[in-house]
Formats: structure tokens, C-alpha cells, sequence
């Protein structure tokens, strides 16, 4: 399964937008399966995570343990007139899935005359602050299934229903981390527990909802596989090490150090809870995701052959500049058949890709819009992608520097000396490097000034 698009209406920022995703199957692209949202605090880019699962899972989140918290949009009061609000009564959400074999979909082996597209819809509906979650099942009939060459075909929704709420099934497989990505301790870790709140596949997702969720830790069920399954151990901890930079690799378990799984970094082992920010954070949600890949892949099916979706909120969270650059390649190649949908902060991500991959939330007429932008950023500095119009800084100085540069700049235009001086002390005080400020336009002309 993977995503295709999605409708978002009146959801906490977001009054009406959609987008289309980047799929896997998608051959023209070098990084198919990688969808990243930009957009500024506020604009609404966790709300498009938000709405991607409950999009997928809308036909068991009324039952799962979600509870919708101020989702439903709230317009601004009409300073203007004076006038009260006119709230929203709900919000929507519809998702196009494309699925696969692996999500049981009952045309998968059929003759190419069958679209495996359905579209699924939910609704957070609100009665005074209380939210509730529907799933509109259009009465009773839950899938459609478009086709080709023959009108809609409805498809059995109980034998999906079913599919659904199977503890251990890989279809419809979907996983979210929010911002909040941390692992439950050892110790503390109670499998039971958290299914008696959660349902398991709200569950995956609950990270995007509730900043209280913490990971599955990987001392909780990796020594079971490596004694019980050593092959797709194997899998798990070459995944494990590919996903990682080059100084750092899973050592292993060693019940006499204590629970911790040890690292390899840099020629020391490192137990997990002394790792950096950056490593545990990262390595939370990569264990949390083959957890749930590894107890519900099929047998005898390889991990990296698995479809489905993850979702992450900022990315680049704790990671160092270096890393930023190669962490979304880096998850395209491992997981060549997994689609991610990620947002992010860093100019860094961006310029490892490509426009396609990008979408822009911005502040428009009518609310919130996606844009696609056609300028290039794979291979930009940091600096031109900050101030291209996927970021849309003016610069990237301190706001205290840029002003005084602006203010001498205009005294420089007045071919003042004194001026031009200053301008070039400023500048070379905030650089610090000769050879740069030389090449700078405003530099020449403040030197041309002097002259």
C-alpha cells in the first residue's frame, strides 16, 4: 500500500487543501518513494501527518483509543466587522490508497483491467469542545474500487474490517512518529499494557497524536528473534546497519552489561541510553518500525520487500548537519518499497533531493495551499536554499546585522566614503573570511564607493 493523495478540510490550520504524493512505483524519479513538507510554524505540516493516518485507519479509529483533541478547525474572529465566528462543525479527511498484494486487496491477482485505487473518508465531527471521530462508511458499503474498464465495484467491507483490527497482519501497514520520540525503558516496557489502551494499528501512529507515546525498545524482542528466527535477525540488524552512518554499528546483547543494546561508535561499545540525542531519537522510531515490520511480514518474505507507509514529524531532529544531508537517501535505498512522508526544518534535507520530492505549505487567498515549486535545490548550499522560495528568507545574517548592513547600504548609495567604509568593516566583521567577503557584489560596490 502506499498513499496517492489526500483531502484535507477545516483540520486544526488547514481550511481546504490536497495534495498528490510521490509513490515507489514512480521509475522517473531518483528518490520515488520520498515525500518532504516544508512550510513555516503554523502552516499546518504535522496537521497533513495527522490527517495521512487518520485517512488510512479511519475505519477503526473511532474504536481505537484516539481521542481527537482541537482538531476541527477554528476560523479567526472578523476583527473587521466585529463579528462572532462561524466555527466549523467538523473536519474531513479522504485518502486514495493504491494496494498491493501484501494488503490482500481482492483483485491483486486479476487482469490489469482492475484499479487497485479506494478512497477512504473520516470525519472529526464537534459538539461544543468535545470531538468525536466518524468513520463515513457511505452506509455500510466501507471500499470502493475504481476501475479501468468497468463502472465502481464495491468491495466486501467486512472480510476488510477483518484485516483491520488482525493483531498480526501486514496489510494496510502504516507506522507515525511525532516529535516526541523516545523509548520505553527496559524495564518499564509492558506489551499488555499498551494494548489495553490502544488499539495495535492506532497504536503505530499514536506518536502523531500523543506526545506521552514512547518506542518499543529493541531489547524487548530482539534476542527473542535472534534465538527464534536467526534469518530474520540477520535481516533486522543488517537493516539496522545500513540505516546508520559509517562510524556507528549494532554490537550486539550482553545480558551481563545490563538491557541496553551496545553500539559500536567509533571503536567504543556504547549502550543505547548513553548514545547522543541524535542516535537514540533516530534509532527509536528505525527499531519501533521493524518491530512492527518484522511481527507482521509473512514468512519467508524478505524485511526490504515489504510496501507500506511511515510518517515522520522533523526528520532532521538532533541530527547532525552531516547526517541531515544522507538520512532521507539513505532510508529511499534501504526501504526501497516503503513511502515516506516526512516534514522538516533543515535546508540540508532539502538540497539531498530533488524538487518533486518537495511541497511547499503556504499562506494563500483562500487559507493554506501546496504548492510544487519548479526551482532546483539538489546540490544547493544551505545558505541559496534559505533564501530560495521553498524557505523564503530574505537572509540569513542576524536580524540586528541585517539591519544596520541596510541602514549603511543606503547611506553607501549616496557615494558617501565614510559609509562604504563601515559598510565593509560590517561586513567583514560578520564573515570573517577575506577571500568570501571579496567575492560579495555588495562588497565591490561599497569598495567601488571608496575608490
Amino acid at each position: 500500500m502506499y498513499i496517492k493523495s489526500v483531502r484535507i478540510e477545516n483540520l486544526r490550520s488547514i481550511a481546504s487543501t490536497s495534495l498528490e504524493l510521490n509513490s515507489p512505483d514512480d521509475k522517473s524519479m531518483k528518490f520515488p518513494n520520498v515525500n518532504v513538507i516544508l512550510g513555516d510554524n503554523g502552516m499546518g505540516k504535522s496537521t497533513v501527518l495527522r490527517a495521512l493516518a487518520l485517512g488510512v485507519l479511519a475505519p477503526i479509529m473511532s474504536d481505537s483509543g484516539y481521542r481527537p483533541d482541537s482538531m476541527v478547525r477554528r476560523p479567526p474572529l472578523d476583527t473587521k466587522d466585529k463579528l462572532e465566528r462561524s466555527d466549523p462543525k467538523s473536519g474531513n479527511v479522504a485518502v486514495v490508497l493504491h494496494l498491493d498484494e501484501q494488503d490482500g486487496f481482492p483483485f491483486a491477482a486479476a487482469v490489469d483491467q482492475y484499479d487497485r485505487d479506494i478512497e477512504l473518508t473520516g470525519e472529526i465531527s464537534r459538539r461544543g469542545d468535545f470531538e468525536t471521530f466518524l468513520w463515513d462508511n457511505l452506509g455500510g458499503v466501507s471500499w470502493k474500487a475504481t476501475t479501468k474498464k468497468l463502472p465502481w465495484r464495491q468491495i466486501d467491507a467486512r472480510h476488510l474490517m477483518d484485516v483491520f483490527w488482525a493483531r498480526e497482519s501486514a496489510a494496510f501497514f502504516i507506522v507515525g512518529y511525532g516529535t516526541t520520540r523516545r523509548v520505553e525503558p527496559s524495564e518499564r516496557f509492558d506489551p499488555y499494557a499498551r494494548e489495553k489502551s490502544r488499539a495495535p494499528r492506532y497504536a503505530r501512529v499514536a506518536g502523531l497524536f500523543e506526545d506521552q507515546i514512547t518506542m518499543i525498545p529493541l531489547s524487548s524482542w530482539l534476542p527473542k528473534l535472534q534465538v527464534e528466527n536467526k534469518g530474520r535477525y540477520t535481516q533486522v540488524v543488517n537493516l539496522i546497519n545500513k540505516l546508520l552512518p559509517d562510524n556507528c554499528r549494532l554490537a550486539g546483547f550482553d545480558t551481563s552489561k545490563g538491557p541496553d543494546y551496545f553500539f559500536e561508535m567509533n571503536g567504543s561499545d556504547v549502550p543505547f541510553s548513553a548514545l547522543s540525542d541524535g542516535y537514540r531519537a533516530y534509532m527509536s522510531w528505525i527499531g519501533d518500525m521493524l518491530y512492527h515490520v518484522c511481527m507482521n511480514s509473512p514468512r519467508g518474505k524478505k524485511l526490504v520487500e515489504n510496501h507500506g507507509v511511515v510518517l515522520i514529524d522533523e526528520v532532521d531532529l538532533h541530527l547532525h548537519p552531516a547526517w541531515q544531508k544522507s538520512v532521507l537517501p539513505t532510508l529511499s535505498r534501504a526501504l526501497p518499497n516503503v513511502q515516506f512522508i516526512v516534514t522538516t526544518h533543515s535546508p540540508l534535507v532539502v538540497g539531498s533531493l530533488q524538487a518533486p520530492n518537495l511541497f511547499v505549505l503556504e499562506a494563500g487567498e483562500h487559507g493554506v495551499e501546496v504548492t510544487r515549486r519548479p526551482e532546483r535545490v539538489h546540490g544547493a548550499s544551505a545558505e541559496q536554499i534559505l533564501l530560495s522560495p521553498y524557505f523564503g528568507l530574505s537572509s540569513t545574517r542576524a536580524p540586528e546585522v541585517e539591519k544596520n548592513l541596510r541602514k549603511t547600504s543606503q547611506r553607501v548609495s549616496t557615494k558617501n566614503p565614510e559609509a562604504a567604509l563601515e559598510y565593509l568593516r560590517l561586513l567583514n566583521q560578520t564573515l570573517g573570511n577575506e577571500t568570501v567577503a571579496a567575492s560579495l557584489p555588495e562588497k565591490k560596490r561599497a569598495t567601488k564607493a571608496v575608490r
